[in-house]
């Protein structure tokens, strides 16, 4: 039980952090996604970072979509830009995952260790088995296993969820990449 114990103060540490990273990470509206757009295709940065400034995940965005260099060249800092933001998100859902694949398995150890104790001490006693000390060594067992269930159910979902948020995240943030670069080259661009 104690590194069931450990794992669940590890797996819920994560559960807030990433719910805190998630649910504070703000994007564009949409009037503010079109006045994104508006200003990039003007060449306008002042109007273009007054858009974002209520979303900050953005100013690396905006900085790739106003770089004096060749469209190809702005493009890749954008791809850049945005698995910046992507990367910093996914921190630390592979040790959730992980929770919630090892979870279930320690779990389990511990109830086939518990198995293993429990008629160690049936196989010793001589005579008549007492049902009462086999059934408190299998309940005992068990308990590993629920605990192990209730660390990893929690764990695999919220793992889901937030790979889903991650990836509408990055679609949005592609899109608007897109619409924002689509305009000619500065002219200040090497050639």
């Amino acid at each position: 039980m104690w590194p069931l114990l450990a794992l669940s103060v590890l797996t819920l540490a994560i559960l807030i952090d990433r719910g805190i990273a998630f649910s504070t990470l703000r994007l564009a509206t949409a009037a503010e996604e079109a006045a994104l757009i508006a200003a990039s295709r003007a060449g306008n940065r002042a109007a273009a970072d007054e858009a974002a400034k209520a979303a900050p995940a953005l100013i690396p965005l905006i900085d790739a979509a106003f770089e004096p260099v060749l469209p190809e060249e702005r493009e890749r800092s954008a791809a850049i830009a945005i698995e910046e933001v992507v990367r910093g998100l996914d921190s630390r859902l592979g040790l959730l995952a992980v929770s919630g694949r090892v979870a279930p398995l320690l779990g389990l150890l511990g109830t086939v260790l518990g198995m293993i104790q429990t008629f160690s001490r049936l196989a010793t006693a001589h005579g008549a088995i007492d049902m009462t000390l086999l059934a408190d060594g299998i309940w005992q067992a068990l308990l590993t296993t629920a605990a192990g269930l209730f660390i990893a159910i929690p764990a695999v979902a919220a793992h889901q969820a937030f790979l889903r948020r991650e990836d509408r995240v990055a679609f949005i943030l592609g899109r608007l990449a897109n619409r924002m670069l689509a305009r000619p080259a500065p002219a200040d661009a090497p050639r």
